[in-house]
């Protein structure tokens, strides 16, 4: 069964993430880039209207800088970057929530979730320490957020990018 997502891919984050996300992170493996999630799971399968939809929210978005500056943790040692300003990715999920109730983030497992780029999952402290360590030197990372993605998981559990729409004011090109 196939699934999607609905992204901000941090492609400024790869450099210093990358090593740690295909180690500690299966999703990365998988094909997953580092990303801020805006909604998952999203639908099945993205048609014409729905995709309409997502472009029409994309255009009352306005295009931001994010900075990634401090590395946070969640509980099952879960290592992230957490982006600033949080509120505008915040009000994306809202947003998107809104127009597809039958897509709660996360399948409803939180009813604010926090938006974070997932560098490592369900290590041990040790790790998550360790990690930490490596990747705050290279902090902070800042970076346009200037479209949305669609990711989009196969029958064989592999991701890949799909469609990205543009927010108000990205630039051309």
């Amino acid at each position: 069964m196939t699934r999607s997502a609905l992204v901000v891919l941090v492609a400024a984050a790869e450099p210093l993430v990358a090593t740690h996300r295909f180690v500690h992170d299966p999703m990365a493996a998988r094909g997953v880039p580092a990303h801020v999630t805006v909604l998952h799971p999203f639908r099945d399968v993205v048609d014409e209207v729905t995709a309409q939809a997502i472009e029409s929210i994309a255009d009352e978005i306005n295009s931001f800088t994010a900075t990634f500056a401090s590395v946070g943790r969640f509980r099952g040692e879960v290592v992230f970057l957490s982006p600033e300003p949080l509120e505008c990715f915040k009000t994306m999920t809202q947003m998107f929530v809104q127009a597809f109730p039958d897509c709660p983030p996360y399948g409803g497992a939180f009813l604010d979730p926090h938006p974070h780029l997932t560098v490592a999952t369900r290590i041990d402290e040790s790790t998550a320490n360790r990690i930490e360590t490596a990747i705050t030197p290279g902090l902070p990372l800042v970076t346009p957020v200037d479209q949305l993605t669609l990711l989009i998981e196969d029958d064989d559990g592999m991701w890949s990018i799909g469609t990205s729409w543009p927010l108000r004011g990205a630039a051309d090109g």
